[in-house]
């Protein structure tokens, strides 16, 4: 073998040798960080979130202690550096491998084969391989030991983290509490099709109304079994046992409530937070307006849209025909177009309706609708419908007794007097915007946008009755629809920068409406000659000719409108301390509280449950609970006699 095969050879077994200490110095890496995390949850149990990261950092460091052995070992790649190493290791070579690698100039190739013959020593590469070996194999060892010698809970959970595993964290101090920890499992209703969900530890559950809850904690052979169970209203739930495992099943209510967890005389409240499965709404695209009809012929396409939060059942279409006059009428219903969206979250459904094939005549109404329900087999079914749309077949011999409303100058008058109440409290809500929280001042900026598109809608009929009296023949613009439809246009504007938070620059397009409902309220109208339908009346019937004489008792008081928000602030006066410290079972109270403000106040409490976080983690949640106050404080109104404002309707 010559002198450059040896040290190919060589360069070989320190290849080989470096690419195993490369996998075994990872391997020790990454074992070390999952030991290391074990041994820290072991004595403080970690966060899932925490555990979670354990696998991903051991690979990181394992990379990292690979990479850096690769790169300690990075002259195994070249001849002359492992010619070099052999050098080092056998002195009596004399460099004859390194000049017979790189000669530098004319050598005399036989004599230097003679020396590496007369100093190469086989097996010189052998001690060091296996001290390189050995190490890493040693602590790998170490590593295996000591994860055997951990609890198997404890290697579980590092190694598999999951939600629900707390139950798996060792105890500290005396293995006494049963209520600490808990794990929650949810299950939605079979119909929502949503995925069973694990909560640690938790101190509130938020679910869809009607799932399967089922709490579950440990301990369950420390004392006897009749002394653990849940306090749901008048009555007590025993819990199940099972091993040294404890559960307990309810289901969620439609209503936010609080239950008690009781063990010998301790107790913890978990709070129930429903989740309630929306109607489906629909909307009827064609036809999109009222019509009437000269006779009963051609098409009318019906075209309808539905949605649901979580999935339709089935979508159809509703009509209700009307034939007769008089007292002498009947009235049948009819349903078609029938589909199943099958939990699709959006449906829609359209056909072509033939008038020619119903048998209708003159005078005839037909009514209809689209109607949609969704799949709640719990609470429900839940049910949605459009708005009703009215065909009308023209009768010829009844067309002068059609009575025709002139442009409604009283809901006119009504609009503009709503639309400055509206503008006025925009203005207030504007200029109190520094003394209110962001959250408080984006719902009631959001609500006076609801009530511009309530007046918008309410604009929008009235130029429809304006424009469109097909029963005499008139159809087309006025002066007074024309402004009203610069009216719209602008509280179309002020509605989106209402509900979008932006009440100065809503003020302008208000101003602008009304001053164009102003002027249309002013302008000349257009009344259209009817006839006023008749009323027989019995005058026998209506006269004051009975003989009885009525008795009429005492009338008592009417009794006051109740405030819940006004309740709920009287209890958290009712809580706050004047001065000391705060009593034992002060989160308790505030638990309480929170969960029918998430019903009565929805507004206060996100700042009440702030509050809680504050009291579990030993912080001082007066200034959430002052907070919580301002806001019920602000909201709260009392309605002795006539209601408030609500936008002219």
């Amino acid at each position: 073998m010559s002198a450059v095969d040896r040290v190919r050879a060589a360069r070989t077994a320190l290849q080989s040798a470096l690419a195993a200490s490369v996998v075994l110095h990872a391997a020790l890496a990454f074992g070390t960080v999952l030991l290391l995390v074990a041994l820290v949850d072991l004595i403080a149990p970690l966060a899932l979130e925490v555990r979670l990261l354990a696998i991903p950092l051991g690979v990181l460091g394992a990379l990292a202690a690979g990479g850096y052995r690769l790169w300690q070992g990075r002259g195994a790649m070249s001849l002359l550096q492992v010619a070099l190493y052999l050098e080092e290791r056998l002195p009596g070579l004399q460099f004859a491998l390194v000049t017979a690698v790189a000669p530098a100039g004319r050598s005399d190739q036989a004599l230097l084969e003679c020396a590496v013959d007369r100093g190469y020593v086989p097996g010189a590469l052998g001690p060091p391989i296996r001290r390189a070996m050995t190490r890493p194999i040693g602590g790998l060892l170490a590593i295996l030991l000591a994860g055997i010698a951990l609890p198997a809970a404890s290697a579980a959970r590092v190694l598999r983290p999951r939600a629900g595993d707390v139950l798996l964290a060792p105890r500290r101090g005396a293995p006494a509490d049963r209520l600490n920890p808990l794990v929650v499992l949810v299950t939605p209703p079979a119909y929502a099709g949503l995925p069973s969900e694990t909560l640690d530890d938790p101190g509130s559950v938020l679910a869809l109304a009607g799932s399967a809850i089922l709490v579950r904690g440990r301990g369950a052979t420390i004392a006897p079994a009749e002394s653990l169970g849940l306090v749901r209203g008048a009555g007590m739930i025993p819990a199940r046992i099972v091993g040294d495992t404890w559960s307990l099943s309810l289901t969620m209510p439609r209503r936010a409530e609080v239950v008690r967890l009781t063990d010998r005389g301790k107790h913890r409240l978990l709070t129930l937070e429903p989740v309630l499965d929306a109607a489906p709404t629909v909307t009827l695209r064609s036809p999109a307006t009222d019509s009437t009809y000269p006779r009963p012929a051609g098409g009318l396409r019906l075209d309808a849209v539905a949605r649901d939060d979580i999935g339709l059942g089935v979508f159809w279409f509703e009509l209700m025909l009307t034939t007769g006059g008089g007292e002498r009428f009947t009235t049948t219903t009819r349903t078609l177009g029938f589909a199943s969206p099958e939990g699709a979250p959006g449906a829609a459904i359209s056909l072509m309706l033939r008038l020619d094939t119903m048998r209708l005549g003159p005078g005839d109404v037909l009514n209809l609708r689209a109607v949609a329900r969704d799949q709640n087999d719990v609470t429900g079914p839940g049910e949605g419908s459009s708005d009703t749309r009215t065909i009308r077949i023209a009768d010829p011999q009844q067309k002068v007794a059609i009575p025709i409303v002139p442009a409604s100058a009283a809901t006119l008058d009504t609009t503009v007097l709503s639309q400055r109440m509206l503008i006025i409290r925009a203005e207030t809500l504007l200029v109190g915007q520094r003394r209110l929280i962001p959250d408080s001042f984006r719902v009631q900026s959001q609500r006076l946008g609801e009530r511009q598109r309530m007046l918008y809608e309410r604009v929008q009929a009235l130029i429809l009755e304006l424009e469109t009296a097909t029963d005499v023949g008139f159809i087309g613009e006025t002066e007074e629809s024309k402004l009203l439809r610069v009216a719209g246009l602008a509280m179309r504007r002020a509605e989106d920068h209402l509900t979008r938070v932006r009440v100065a620059a809503a003020l302008p397009e208000m101003y602008r409406a009304l001053e164009a409902l102003d002027k249309g309220r002013n302008s000349s109208r257009v009344y259209l000659r009817g006839v006023l339908p008749r009323i027989v009346v019995d005058l026998e019937q209506v006269r004051l000719s009975g003989t009885g004489k009525a008795q009429v008792g005492p009338r008592s008081p009417r009794p006051q409108l109740s405030d819940a928000r006004r309740r709920l602030l009287e209890r958290l006066d009712r809580l706050l301390p004047a001065s000391g410290p705060l009593p034992p079972a002060f989160g308790d109270s505030v638990t309480m509280v929170r969960a029918d403000a998430l019903t009565d106040a929805p507004d206060a409490a996100p700042s009440l449950t702030r509050a809680l976080e504050a009291i579990r983690a030993g912080r001082d949640p007066l200034p959430m609970l002052r907070q919580s106050r301002r806001v019920l404080e602000r909201g709260s109104e009392s309605v002795p006699s006539l209601s408030a404002w609500r936008g002219g309707r």
